[in-house]
């Protein structure tokens, strides 16, 4: 074999061991895109609107809504944590901004800062309660799902509350270059998260306590501040996505978000996140948001009624994560 022979076969052969690295741990992203290109194939074959530029639009705007609440989980998961309270999180905001701006006429801008400023500071003490006391998560985000739920109700009275601005309108209904603001919106704070949880010491850590709580305070991580401050996160991110709630209908009102947080932690696991902690994909996230908007959409396109609806989704989103199961453990092997 002469020098240029051999050195094609090295050649080859690292790009061949290069592509089934690539393959190995990329195996449950490739999955998921193959799942969306299936999914959407088979709406689009039963609807000739599906693959319209407008219905695009409409299924990135549900998904933008949906994704900045799921960023945050993908941070709260990644810890080995689970917050069940955003649904009644958003909800809550909404609620409390109609109320301090219309009720009670406070400036908008003004009324704004303190639901954000709110919600993340119940988030935070929820996460400091979970950590301090070491409550489950389950259990502290749950009594927060019960107040939240009660707030919304006692402040509107089970009424929408108008929020009458159409500057405030064009936050969730403008656009810039053709593309919804609400899109651009959870873009950005994707690109925020993905660079945190990839090039920061902070994201470092989340994944270090989420794999290892007790080595992670060994080698000196705040074990007790990461934790309540995923929380505090996700009561950033409800707060601002129950503000965009309020600009995109022009009313606060509770029934917003229901569900919203079986819908987030769905697309967090159908993205790879394990619930064990240690283990969170942004990007993954990403795909699950999309996967979940993608399956939302299409079935009221091509007919199903809401009392099905629920359940074909729930089967889809099933069959979605042992897919990703099974493919996990096939990356293990190769």
């Amino acid at each position: 074999m002469n020098k240029s022979t051999a050195k094609s076969t090295d050649t080859t052969e690292g790009l061949t061991a290069s592509l089934f690295s690539f393959l190995r741990n990329n195996l449950n992203a490739i999955s998921l895109l193959i799942g969306l290109i299936i999914t959407a194939a088979i709406f689009s074959l039963n609807s000739d609107a599906f693959l319209t530029l407008a219905n695009i639009l409409n299924i990135l705007r549900s998904a933008a809504f949906l994704g900045i609440v799921t960023w945050g989980m993908t941070l709260v998961i990644t810890t080995g944590e689970i917050d069940v309270s955003v649904g009644p999180a958003v909800a809550f905001s909404a609620v409390l901004l109609g109320w301090l701006a219309t009720h009670h006429g406070l400036p908008l801008f003004l009324a704004i800062i303190i639901v954000i400023v709110t919600v993340t500071l119940v988030g935070y003490l929820g996460g400091y309660i979970r950590a301090r006391f070491n409550v489950p998560s389950f259990v502290t985000t749950l009594a927060l799902w019960s107040i939240y739920d009660g707030m919304k109700q006692l402040l509107s009275n089970n009424q929408p509350i108008p929020v009458k601005s159409e500057a405030f309108k064009v936050w969730a209904n403008g656009s810039i270059l053709g593309i919804p603001n609400p899109i651009l919106i959870a873009g950005i704070l994707f690109l925020i998260f993905l660079y945190i949880t990839k090039q920061t010491v902070y994201g470092r850590s989340l994944y270090a306590v989420g794999g290892n709580a007790k080595a992670a305070y060994a080698s000196g991580i705040n074990v007790r501040q990461i934790r309540a401050s995923v929380f505090a996160i996700t009561g950033l991110l409800s707060a601002i996505t129950g503000i965009l709630q309020v600009s995109r209908l022009g009313t606060a009102t509770g029934q917003i978000a229901t569900g919203l947080e079986f819908s987030s932690i769905a697309a967090v696991v159908i993205g790879g996140t394990a619930l064990s902690g240690g283990r969170g994909l942004i990007l993954g996230s990403l795909l699950g948001v999309l996967f979940i908007s993608l399956i939302a959409n299409g079935l009221v396109l091509i007919g199903v009624n809401s009392q099905a609806q629920n359940v074909v989704r729930g089967v889809l989103i099933l069959v979605a994560v042992l897919v990703n199961v099974v493919f996990k453990r096939e990356s293990k092997v190769i």
